[in-house]
């Protein structure tokens, strides 16, 4: 459960990268994307969510 818990949260803070990336982007250019925001809560969202089982099924 450690491992495949670990490797989720690798390639969701992978994921997530490219879309902090075009948000910052983005509002430097002043075109705020409300789906750039929902696209980021949700990636930080589960990362808690598997980092929380990770430690309660310890």
């Amino acid at each position: 459960m450690y491992t495949l818990g670990m490797i989720a949260i690798v390639l969701l803070l992978v994921g997530s990268i490219p879309n902090i990336y075009m948000y910052n982007k983005e509002l430097k250019e002043g075109n705020a994307n409300p789906r750039m925001k929902l696209l980021i809560g949700i990636d930080a969202i589960l990362i808690i969510l598997i980092l929380a089982a990770i430690f309660l099924l310890r």
